[in-house]
């Protein structure tokens, strides 16, 4: 998923989180820190706010929802050890742990997992992720701001029990509800962050953070399972860029990175062979072209003609070291689903340029008179150099002339709602969980993350019937034709499918890429 201020630095209490020798072990380890790196600054630890990558890997690490996920993104019991579903698949009831506790030692209890729900639909809370509750009966009308927090059909039964009535049978929201969006509310303190460090469910409570630097995690003794939680200090790193990030790995001052730049992949897959994790993962990474004004607003003509033009195998395979070029938005490999995919993509190279020059002449555009496009990106040596690559396929292509802008990640979260400063902005797309409505449901009417300001009935009223078809062959049908739809109206244009790809050293262990990229601290020991 994609998700701005100077926050000072706080300190909770005092830890040792200094360099520590790799191979030390045994009577130290409770001393020991695993350094994460992060090549951007999180934007907010408020789960119900969590809508970047970076304040992801963090927030996991503080909060618990009703449902976990395992080392290899299986779901499992998390703050509910069990739960029960009726016949008509569509009344979910979880029984909460009786040692479930915030880090203050409070009992964690069903109220506070409505209240963190009802906030996460709320429009006055302005989540970005609060389509991925859409399942759940009266979450879309009250994201819509036609109803009521309190119409959301989440019920605290009693002290223990927590009921959620679905719009549909929906496998798939035991996923959801593992991810921050369903993260519980504390009735007294609210969310824990670092002005406000009131308590947290999760596996770790915030120690410390400063702002460009780094966050400090300790192991939360309240945690219903602490006993097992090997890692008990947790240092993330922010390292600025992916280049800092491998410097820093390599000079022994990371245990786990967050990726690694695509200059340095082949040198690094000989040098580190035994410390290397690639795996492809459920995500794309597109171009959200602004539909709110000109140039693109009224030409669908003009924006077919730059998704033609692009030269996707080219920069899958020689810019991005081999991922897979995408032709749809929903990522290869979601579980049950087959992709819609453009008209043009089993044409020849030389008549795809053929068709996409004719249409920019269409739309009035030549060699003395060529599109100009404002490309709007974050920084990173990886994004930029994709970047360089569209602007060059368009220019030799086309003609057209494209003005390159990047901005570091959190400054660029922020410009990016900001149409006035661009015409296409790059952007990557990781599912929240395994199904086709993870991705689409982005380009609805009431999506917070809706770049392009996409608005199509024909688009909505698919997604619609989808969210309330009961029979999974029919859904996937209405969903691959609410794609279609998508596809041909080209408000995107996908470049390729991600690769997760990062390093470990050896001496961790519990680190796999699944096809979520997922990685809690909670998993991890120190071998």
């Amino acid at each position: 998923m994609l998700r701005c201020g100077v926050i000072a630095a706080i300190a909770i209490s005092l830890v040792a989180c200094g360099h520590q020798e790799p191979g030390s072990s045994g009577a130290n380890d409770s001393n020991r820190v695993l350094r994460r790196g992060l090549p951007g600054e999180p934007r907010t630890l408020d789960p119900q706010l969590a809508d970047d990558d970076f304040s992801f890997q963090v927030v996991r690490d503080l909060y618990e929802g009703l449902t976990s996920e395992d080392s290899s993104g299986q779901i499992v019991p998390g703050a509910a050890d069990s739960w029960t579903l009726d016949a008509t698949g569509t009344v979910y009831t979880f029984h909460l742990r009786p040692q479930a506790k915030w880090s203050n030692g409070d009992r964690v209890t069903a109220s506070e997992f409505v209240q963190g729900l009802r906030r996460a639909v709320d429009p006055k809370t302005g989540s970005g992720s609060a389509e991925l509750l859409a399942a759940v009966r009266g979450a879309s009308e009250i994201i819509a701001g036609r109803e009521n927090i309190t119409d959301l059909a989440v019920t605290a039964v009693d002290e223990s029990l927590v009921q959620i009535v679905l719009e549909h049978p929906a496998p798939f929201i035991l996923q959801v509800l593992s991810q921050p969006i369903a993260a519980p509310f504390h009735g007294k303190e609210g969310p824990g962050s670092e002005k406000n460090p009131g308590p947290f469910n999760g596996a770790y409570v915030l120690l410390n953070r400063l702002t460009g630097s780094y966050i400090n995690l300790v192991r939360n003794s309240e945690y219903w399972n602490s006993s097992n939680v090997s890692i008990q200090r947790v240092r993330y790193v922010n390292a600025e860029s992916e280049a800092t990030e491998l410097r820093e790995y390599i000079a022994g001052d990371l245990d786990l990175t967050f990726s690694i730049p695509l200059p340095d992949l082949d040198r690094i897959s000989h040098k580190l062979r035994d410390e290397i994790q690639i795996s492809p993962t459920l995500g794309t990474t597109y171009l959200a072209l602004n539909l709110s004004k000109s140039p693109l607003k009224d030409d669908a003509a003009i924006r077919e003609a730059l998704s033609i033009a692009l030269d996707r195998e080219q920069i899958a395979k020689n810019v991005m070291g081999g991922v897979m070029p995408a032709y749809s938005f929903v990522a290869n490999g979601t579980t049950g689903y087959d992709p819609a995919k453009y008209d043009w993509v089993n044409w020849s190279r030389d008549r795809q340029l053929a068709y996409a020059r004719s249409l920019y002449s269409q739309s009035g555009y030549s060699d003395n008179n060529p599109l100009h496009i404002r490309l709007y990106f974050s920084n990173g040596e990886s994004i930029q150099r994709v970047m360089i690559a569209v602007a060059g396929s368009w220019k030799q292509n086309l003609g057209v002339i494209s003005e390159l802008t990047n901005d570091e990640f959190r400054v660029f979260l922020v410009g990016r709602r900001d149409r006035s400063r661009w015409d296409a902005a790059r952007l990557k797309w990781d599912a929240d969980y395994d199904d086709p409505s993870s991705f689409l449901d982005v380009f609805t009417n009431d999506s917070n993350q809706n770049d392009p300001e996409y608005t199509s009935a024909a688009f909505n009223s698919l997604i619609i019937q989808a969210r309330t078809e009961s029979q999974p062959a029919k859904r996937m049908m209405l969903l691959h034709d609410a794609e279609q739809v998508l596809m041909n109206d080209y408000p995107i244009i996908p470049i390729y499918f991600t690769r997760g790809r990062r390093l470990v050293k050896p001496y961790v262990g519990g680190a796999k890429i699944d096809p979520m990229n997922r990685i809690y601290s909670k998993n991890l020991f120190w071998k």
